[in-house]
């Protein structure tokens, strides 16, 4: 076959794989910003008696979702059309802030400019930056959406500058309103020119289906990008199929790229690996059952920190550095080494399909046999319950977020946002 035939046939190709993702897109962007009904807004807790504390202390409507920046009680909106909007959380009220600033910032995906106005919002030397981009106007686009996060390098992370700071590019527009993205993209972001560098080298990156390079090949979270001590550590999907969800664990090589790199771990779960001073703790599975393995830094003499026996990795909930078994309604808090049972009425029937954690708070969701959706607050450590609710409107949690000592959830209903503070 000639080169002129083959080049009708991969644009051919482009064409078709760029009308899906453009109708799926604004599926996705449509759905929530459709008009609708009043929602429901009366929330009925469950009546589990004296010990547990279910008052909602408030509820609004907003037109999009809070979400979290970097900066404690800090939140950040952003519409479909890329507008941010940034807010201090205080007394349980969300007041405005005014953004410190705008960049414009240009990355090539695939060879493809892909390019965003980025609004931050910067305190005491931490920044926090969020940009849309929602396609172009040329008939082959390879990115009909990409979110755009500026962000500080982490604390420990040794060639860390004040010149600069991290911006992360994530595709997936499934992900618009979620707290925990997997960024497919890290660069450097530079100041004073807003000219953007590839973190990792793009040499041994291949390219997918649809045309563009793969976007399983340099994945980064926040744990990742905080946990990093002298050298950058990301997961990569580069040894399976396109299709094949499994990861590794993989740091950037001596050079500061990724071309010589060192594969840490195979099959990592959760997007979870923190870099300590002694080694990298990650989650993988040994004889079909979970386990949290910690390595040298080379990713040698790897050995078991805790085993979950009879657990596979389809039975496990991960948020940062905490493990929920559905099956025992348990959580396992890695940096403590500690696992605790979370017991409420009618847990012992209870299924978690949903679960965050942070600084020792939790929340799941899930099901059990007498009511469905149910929601329980607890204690990562100590396993004290504080709350439990049942709703029907928490079938539709957008995010739950902490902040002070409150648990704020956001639910989306017929293309309206209601928040709720307990």
């Amino acid at each position: 076959m000639d080169n002129k035939k083959k080049l009708t046939i991969i644009l051919a190709i482009f064409a078709v794989v760029c009308a899906f993702a453009v109708l799926v897109f604004s599926g996705v962007l449509d759905e929530v910003i459709s008009p609708s009904d009043e929602p429901t807004t009366d929330a009925e807790p469950v009546n589990h008696g004296s010990d547990y504390n279910v008052d909602l202390i408030a509820k609004g409507d907003s037109n999009l979702p809070y979400l979290e920046t970097d900066i404690d009680n800090v939140f950040y909106t952003m519409s479909t059309d890329g507008a941010v909007n940034f807010y201090k959380y205080e007394d349980n009220t969300f007041f405005p802030l005014e953004a410190t600033g705008t960049y414009d910032a240009k990355v090539k995906l695939s060879e493809q400019n892909v390019n965003a106005t980025i609004t931050y919002y910067e305190q005491d030397g931490v920044i926090s930056g969020y940009g849309l981009y929602t396609g172009s106007t040329t008939e082959f686009d390879l990115y009909p959406y990409a979110f755009f996060r500026l962000t500080n390098y982490g604390e420990d992370y040794a060639k860390k500058s004040s010149k600069s700071c991290l911006l992360l590019i994530d595709t997936t527009e499934e992900d618009f309103y979620s707290n925990e993205k997997i960024f497919e993209e890290p660069f450097i972001f530079k100041y004073d020119d807003s000219t953007c560098s590839r973190q990792l080298s793009e040499a041994n990156r291949t390219v997918g289906i649809n045309g563009a390079r793969r976007t399983d090949y340099s994945l980064v979270n926040d744990n990742t990008v905080n946990g990093s001590v002298d050298t950058v550590l990301f997961f990569s999907g580069r040894q399976y199929g396109e299709d094949d969800p499994r990861v590794d664990l993989l740091s950037s090589g001596g050079s500061g790229n990724n071309t010589d790199n060192i594969n840490l771990a195979k099959d990592v779960l959760g997007y979870f690996a923190t870099y300590t001073e002694d080694g990298i703790i990650y989650i993988t599975t040994e004889n079909n059952n979970v386990v949290v393995e910690k390595s040298d830094k080379k990713g040698n003499n790897a050995q078991i920190v805790k085993s979950f026996e009879g657990v596979t990795k389809d039975d496990i909930l991960v948020c940062h550095d905490c493990i929920y078994v559905k099956s025992t309604n348990t959580v396992y808090d890695i940096s403590e080494d500690k696992e605790t049972k979370i017991s409420f009425t009618g847990s012992e029937n209870f299924r978690a399909d949903l679960f965050v954690c942070e600084d020792n708070r939790i929340v799941v969701r899930g099901y059990s046999e007498e009511r469905y959706p149910v929601l329980c607050v607890a204690d990562s450590l100590t396993g004290e319950v504080s709350a439990v609710y049942s709703d029907e409107l928490f079938r539709d949690v957008v995010n739950p977020i902490f902040a002070d000592d409150s648990l704020i959830l956001t639910v989306q209903k017929n293309g309206t946002f209601t928040y709720y503070i307990f």
